[in-house]
């Protein structure tokens, strides 16, 4: 090898050995340096990048989601809920800006705020209902006034500060007060597009009325009352009360012009309570029907006056938002008794007589034992008419009778009202009784004022606890008759 060839050929060599030791001479450098906290970044479980500082991204986040922090009037706007971030430690050589990330998940998934989930578990059709709110009081104080809606202010006042008294001599008190429904309330990351209820007021019509509030008004005129525009718009007096919370009782002035609530509650939870209660009641006197043939057909008079009587009664009474449920006679204590009225009615006429055709006395004769308890009147009730007025108290299988003569047209079962019986009188008058336990009479059968004709019971889907289901109708029922309030033939 020539001189020359072997300058060239030691040239080479070191050349080689410079490019061999850089990799080696990086590696080192590196090495010198401390591995740092850096953050990788998940959109649905897929990494979009990794970044320096999880706060920079948070605080940008932030700044650029002015608007929803304005909408909702929260101080912080957070990742959505698709993002993750994981914290490692690694070296920044492949790190990328946080306003790129931003850009990435920008429009992929809702951005966040911090509040509540409220959860009513089985609230409608055995499905939970599911919002958010921002203040835990906030939900809290509605549901207070949702509960005030139904029950006397200071009767829950009393209640939840423990004082409520025992009843000593006549009176009431509340002897327990819930929601019926489970409700479970957990702080999270509420996504901005969720139902998100702002403030008490807009809380509490949520539980009221449900999502599909119908917003209705009355523009008062003259002559309108309470119950005018209760009955007008298909309401009960008490359901037009808890729309309308200023108005404290049926007997409420209203002036020319006032703008009234009318619209169908529909809550979503259930104020239950449970009251015990002491009062005395009257006990009305029944009129007994003696016939004599030797006076004039249809000619009475009376051989005894009647005296009503009264006693003290204890009850305990179940109400579900305003309504009672179930209605139980604990006690009860005679002070005067009743002193039965006699009437006589003349039968005397020159033809033979049908039984059917002998007049009734004009005086009705109550359809259970008493003392009683009127659970639901005859009205609107919860946008449908109730044609019947419930009584109860007297326990299942207590005696149900005849209000007058008559003849039963119909005695039947069926799924929805379980026994039944209807009766016609005469004057074109009928009474139907539903949800007996069982039945004495049949169809065709004559029976007289008083008579045994069942026991009270609750059969049928639409019995929600034992009671008599009492119809009056002028006209016969399903073929033009028409209702009217049981009570007014008792008055």
């Amino acid at each position: 090898m020539s001189k020359k060839e072997r300058v060239i050929s030691i040239v080479l060599t070191l050349l080689l050995s410079i490019f061999c030791l850089i990799p080696i001479f990086e590696f080192k450098t590196l090495a010198k340096e401390n591995p740092e906290v850096l953050y990788r970044v998940y959109l649905e479980g897929k990494s979009i990048g990794v970044i320096k500082s999880k706060e920079k991204l948070e605080n940008y986040i932030n700044e650029e989601q002015r608007e929803i922090r304005e909408k909702y009037n929260v101080d912080t706007v957070y990742t959505p809920k698709s993002i993750y971030i994981s914290e490692f430690e690694g070296y920044s050589v492949n790190t990328v800006s946080e306003e790129s990330i931003y850009e990435k998940i920008k429009g992929s998934d809702s951005f966040t705020i911090k509040g509540y989930e409220i959860i009513i578990e089985g609230s409608t059709d055995d499905e939970d209902i599911v919002f958010y709110v921002l203040n835990k009081e906030y939900f809290e104080n509605a549901v207070t006034s949702v509960v005030k809606a139904f029950v006397p202010s200071e009767s829950v006042d009393e209640f939840l500060s423990g004082e409520a008294s025992e009843v000593d001599g006549l009176g009431s008190k509340i002897e327990d007060l819930y929601i019926k429904e489970n409700i479970k309330i957990k702080e999270t990351f509420i996504p901005s597009d969720s139902k998100i209820l702002l403030d008490e007021k807009e809380i509490t019509k949520y539980l009221l009325f449900g999502e599909d509030i119908e917003e209705k008004h009355h523009i008062v005129k003259a002559g309108d009352t309470i119950e005018s525009i209760a009955e007008e718009n298909k309401l009960a007096v008490e359901e037009l009360l808890v729309v309308n919370q200023d108005l404290k009782s049926k007997n409420n002035i209203l002036s020319i012009g006032q703008e009234v609530s009318v619209a169908l509650i529909s809550p979503i939870i259930t104020v239950v309570e449970e009251e015990h209660s002491v009062e005395e009641k009257e006990i009305t006197y029944r009129t007994e029907i003696e016939y004599d043939s030797s006076l004039p057909w249809g000619s009475s008079k009376i051989k005894q006056k009647g005296k009503n009587g009264s006693q003290i009664v204890t009850q305990k009474i179940k109400y579900e938002n305003g309504e009672i449920v179930t209605a139980l006679i604990a006690e009860t204590e005679l002070v005067e008794e009743a002193i039965n009225a006699v009437k006589i009615v003349g039968t005397m006429s020159s033809s033979s007589i049908d039984p059917t055709d002998i007049p009734d006395s004009g005086d009705w004769y109550w359809p259970t034992l008493t003392p009683y308890i009127i659970t639901s009147p005859y009205g609107w009730r919860w946008g449908t008419l109730h044609d019947a007025i419930d009584i109860s108290g007297t326990g299942h299988g207590s005696p149900i009778y005849a209000a007058n003569n008559g003849v039963v047209t119909k005695s039947w079962y069926d799924g929805i009202g379980g026994n039944q019986v209807i009766i016609a009188h005469s004057n074109d008058y009928y009474t139907w009784y539903a949800h007996l336990a069982s039945i004495y009479v049949k169809v065709g059968q004559t029976v007289n004022r008083g008579a045994k004709i069942g026991t009270m019971g609750c059969t049928g889907s639409a019995c929600t606890g034992t009671h008599l289901h009492f119809a009056t109708y002028k006209g016969k029922p399903g073929a033009g008759g028409v209702s009217f309030n049981p009570l007014t033939i008792y008055r």
